[in-house]
């Protein structure tokens, strides 16, 4: 019997346990678990049970392939047969399912209901990954072999969880720190019995220790912060349906005040959410297949009973009950969903047929919404869904600018002030459509180029309210602030969805990531016209937009608030500062780094006293308190040579002769003396207010942030180090 197998059938399972648990994020709860360690723990027993047995390796194998299908039929889709044995059928459907289970896992919105063909895949992870591991771990005494498996199975995890999976890189370094201390283990079992072992126990735990402390610092030094080149799996190809329910949106072409739904618990002043198109392809806003600036998370999806929301709110439950009015494959909601409950809907719409888009808060229904549909689901909401001008936006990504709508940017020109923030920007351009359009009454959706520049022109600024919501939507993307097209409804006080009440509004994103509704109020134009009809020729854009900046300059307008001195009075913009106003900004800069820099003079003098007074060597003391008068006398104007002697220095100021003396007869001393350092630093202080107070208070304020002493002591350390002393003190180069 080999040594340790049973210390490497626990090892094989431990990490198989971690390695299946960063799936705990991707799966409702912990039941995955059960599916993904029931063939680690029956292939390890079965590993164990054939080791010391001839032509064992055969046997395992054999025994291996058969256990797969009945086994995982039990384990992960629980579909026990008579006398718990399963059917050909189970067996047959498991096969058939384990190839498409990995794409469903990923194309399914987190937390994933762990039931159904999902579960196959912690299942054939736990399969594949120890079917290897078990036997060359048990089996053989190769010491790295079943590490290799082990390593793929953490390879193949990752790819189908969540992006951002939670510890991560722990887990990656337990794994590591694991693997890496087993093998050590397993080779040296393989060394002789008889005389002394190559390694050592401190050398392995050297080298763990080593590899530990190397991975948690690149860890935190290098962190991995680009988490979309992870998302390796894209799904299930949904293109066609989102090219079919872009044109299934309500709108109010059916029949007048037809009642399209009931929905009950919708907060007062928010509208449902039909639809959100959010890329403009050259010809018209559609649904994209992936949300631009989603980051992996905008793909129409497969979701379960639960759902992760993106951002944290208040939560809100609705109840929807549809009426025969309502033909679109968009299915209603509100807010982002973190749970959907359509039980109520035997034999029609099932969670199963829904594809959720997180970054939207949108889903699809294949083969549309039944009008006999019922369904409840609670969703968060932002606590306050507007916004003022000082709300920071998001910088909008390459294809969040809409490229194929660049054909606007010339009639956006006007708006496009570098002085002013993007929100604000877009503020200006919805009060020129509000000002200067008309609305007129009709069904058109034009929305190509020409048409969206039309509406620009104050000759024909005529059009439909989902003309114009096209129109600022595209603005407004192309101004800087990411924008994209909603269509929804208000309820009315009776809960009720009327057709007429469609609608279309723009919502742009913000810096926190979420979204916040620009409503139709704010940018659809105030006149009306008949359908067929042109609206009277107003002013260019380029007046109104003066106008509106020359009134914003006082400050008083909540929306526009151009910086001081960047307009002139009638709102054009400033030239450039000429150079003289540079030059004298940049001297005001450099008098003002100045000032900062002599406030801190006495700072740096204070720390300079200290560490002389707290001297270790007995003579440096005496050395430092008679140059603190030299300082002195230097910063008050009054310098003395630094080569002379003490008495000469003290002869030169007129006073501290004694104290001189005193200094000489310490440092030239052949020992300590009895005299008192301290006291001797005390009177050296009090010669220093002395020679203070006996010049003029300005020349004694400015002895105190005046830099000479410094400076002298920066030129006396150099000369120091470039010329060693021969040992002669004299006057004390402290």
């Amino acid at each position: 019997m080999r040594r340790g197998a049973w210390l490497d059938a626990t090892v094989v399972v431990v990490v198989m346990g971690v390695l299946l648990s960063i799936l705990d994020d991707t799966f409702a709860n912990r039941s995955y678990l059960v599916a993904g360690l029931v063939p680690v723990v029956a292939l390890v027993a079965l590993a164990l049970g054939v080791r010391n047995v001839p032509e064992g390796g055969w046997l395992y194998a054999l025994a291996g392939l058969v256990v797969f299908s009945p086994l995982g039929a039990l384990a992960a889709l629980r579909e026990p047969g008579p006398y718990l044995l399963p059917t050909l059928d189970a067996m047959g459907g498991l096969l058939a399912d384990s190839i498409g289970a990995p794409v469903t896992l990923v194309s399914t919105v987190p937390p994933v209901d762990p039931t159904g063909e999902v579960m196959l895949v912690p299942y054939m992870i736990g399969f594949l990954a120890t079917f290897p591991a078990a036997w060359l771990a048990i089996g053989t005494a190769r010491p790295l072999a079943p590490a290799v498996p082990l390593a793929l199975g953490l390879a193949a995890t990752i790819p189908v969880g969540v992006l951002v999976p939670t510890l991560l890189v722990p887990r990656g370094i337990v794994v590591a720190i694991v693997l890496v201390a087993w093998g050590a283990v397993r080779a040296r079992r393989r060394e002789p019995i008889v005389g002394a072992a190559s390694g050592t126990a401190a050398s392995t735990v050297t080298a763990v220790v080593i590899i530990a402390v190397l991975a948690c610092l690149v860890s935190l030094l290098v962190p991995d912060e680009d988490t979309t080149d992870r998302v390796l799996l894209r799904g299930d190809d949904v293109t066609p349906l989102v090219a079919d329910a872009s044109l299934t949106m309500p709108s109010t072409e059916q029949a007048r005040y037809r009642v399209l739904m009931k929905a009950v618990g919708v907060p007062e002043g928010r509208r449902l959410r039909f639809a959100v198109l959010d890329v403009y392809d050259g010809r018209e806003w559609v649904a994209g297949e992936e949300s631009p600036g989603s980051e992996g998370y905008g793909t129409f999806k497969r979701i379960g009973s639960e759902v992760s929301p993106l951002h944290l709110g208040r939560t809100v439950v609705v109840r929807v009950r549809m009426q025969p009015g309502y033909d679109a494959d968009w299915l209603p909601l509100l807010g982002e969903l973190t749970s959907i409950d359509l039980g109520w809907n035997p034999g029609r719409t099932a969670v199963s047929d829904l594809r959720y888009n997180q970054a939207t808060g949108t889903a699809l229904v294949l083969g549309g919404v039944d009008p006999r549909d019922a369904y409840s689901f609670e969703s968060v909401l932002d606590e306050d869904d507007t916004f003022t001008r000082r709300d920071a936006t998001r910088e909008p990504s390459d294809d969040q600018r809409q490229p194929l709508g660049v054909a606007l940017d010339e009639a956006l020109e006007p708006f496009a002030r570098s002085e002013l923030l993007p929100l604000e920007r877009v503020l200006l351009l919805a009060r020129y459509l509000r000002a200067n359009g008309t609305t007129r009454k009709g069904i058109d959706a034009a929305q190509a180029p020409d048409d969206l520049v039309r509406l620009m022109d104050p000759r024909r600024m005529t059009g439909t309210g989902y003309e114009f919501t096209t129109l600022m939507a595209l603005g407004s993307s192309r101004l800087g602030v990411p924008a994209r097209v909603v269509t929804g409804a208000p309820v009315d006080r009776r809960d009720l969805v009327y057709n007429i009440d469609v609608e279309s509004w723009v919502e742009l994103q913000f810096a926190d990531g979420t979204w916040r509704p620009l409503y139709p109020e704010r940018y659809l134009g105030s006149r009306s016209a008949a359908p067929g009809s042109e609206s009277d020729e107003l002013a260019p854009a380029e007046d109104f937009v003066e106008d509106q900046l020359a009134a914003a300059a006082d400050g008083k307008d909540r929306e526009i608030r151009p910086p001081r001195g960047s307009t002139n009075p009638d709102g054009t913009a400033t030239p450039d500062r000429p150079a003289w106003q540079l030059t004298a900004a940049a001297a005001g800069a450099l008098v003002w780094l100045g000032v900062l820099a002599l406030l801190q003079v006495p700072v740096v003098k204070a720390v300079r006293r200290r560490r002389r007074q707290r001297a270790t060597s007995w003579s440096l003391r005496w050395v430092g308190a008679w140059q603190e008068v030299l300082d002195v006398a230097r910063d008050r104007g009054t310098p003395v040579p630094e080569g002379w002697s003490r008495v000469m220095q003290a002869t030169a100021l007129g006073a501290g002769i004694d104290l001189a003396r005193r200094a000489d007869a310490a440092v030239f001393a052949p020992g300590t003396t009895d005299d008192n350092a301290e006291q001797f630093w005390q009177e050296c202080q009090r010669l220093c207010n002395e020679l203070l107070t006996a010049v003029a208070r300005p020349r004694r304020w400015w002895a105190h942030l005046n830099p000479a002493s410094l400076v002298a002591g920066w030129a006396r350390r150099s000369a120091g180090r470039a010329h060693p002393p021969n040992g002669d003190l004299t006057a004390g180069g402290a």
